[in-house]
């Protein structure tokens, strides 16, 4: 982990939502009082029950969001990749995390202090209504992989994925790993390669080496994933 300087203060807030209400010395102001941090692949970011004190912004590279059960067994919640804010939650309520956070790659990350935008809501009102709601609409994201989680057919729930994934990110290409996949939907990992493998051939996507999927047919992968609803 390496302290960064504070000259990304354009990167850091310009690309996020909830700060478009500040003027450029308001978004400067803000971003002096951050911590501007690059971490390597694995790097732990923060450990569940740790004190939730800071939302996080991601400056590029990703970062992955995930639990564990008694048994050891990983669960992942997100991936999140350059522009995605996180931790905005505990802004009204938590006093610890109830994830963890690990660095999937290099990557780079700004964190804000909860008092820091706090007083900024004081002064801002208008940025706690956009806080709230980037809320409601990560419980309606949440809400869709419990949805898809609760499909039996394994190359279903595969397809579900990849177009959830794809929504989310706003993108045809997906990067993730086998593994990571895996932890994100509960499914072996064998199972993930042969299905993907299986869509593959039917011309719903494309494989690129080990990480890459372009989705090719959305419309293939909507017919799958829609008839084990």
């Amino acid at each position: 982990m390496k302290l960064m300087c504070n000259s990304c203060s354009k990167f850091c807030t310009s690309k996020i939502p909830i700060f478009e209400p500040l003027s450029l010395e308001e978004q400067k102001e803000l971003i002096s009082k951050a911590q501007h941090l690059d971490y390597k692949r694995g790097e732990n970011i923060f450990h569940e029950y740790d004190p939730a004190d800071k939302i996080i912004i991601i400056r590029y590279g990703k970062v992955k969001i995930n639990r564990y059960s008694m048994e050891g067994k990983e669960y992942v919640l997100d991936i999140l990749t350059e522009g995605d804010i996180y931790g905005e939650q505990n802004i009204f309520s938590g006093k610890v995390f109830e994830t963890n956070a690990v660095a999937l790659g290099e990557c780079g990350l700004c964190l804000i202090s909860l008092t820091d935008i706090q007083q900024l809501i004081l002064r801002k009102p208008e940025i706690g209504i956009k806080i709230l709601s980037m809320v409601g609409q990560k419980l309606s994201t949440a809400n869709e992989l419990v949805q898809l989680l609760s499909i039996n057919d394994a190359k279903a729930r595969v397809a579900g994925f990849l177009l959830f994934r794809s929504n989310r990110i706003k993108e045809q290409t997906i990067e993730l790993t086998r593994d990571d996949i895996s932890a994100y939907i509960n499914v072996r990992r064998e199972t993930i390669s042969r299905k993907l493998s299986e869509l593959c051939k039917e011309g719903a996507i494309k494989l690129e080496g080990n990480r890459k999927i372009q989705i090719l047919n959305r419309d293939i992968l909507r017919d799958i994933f829609e008839n084990e609803m």
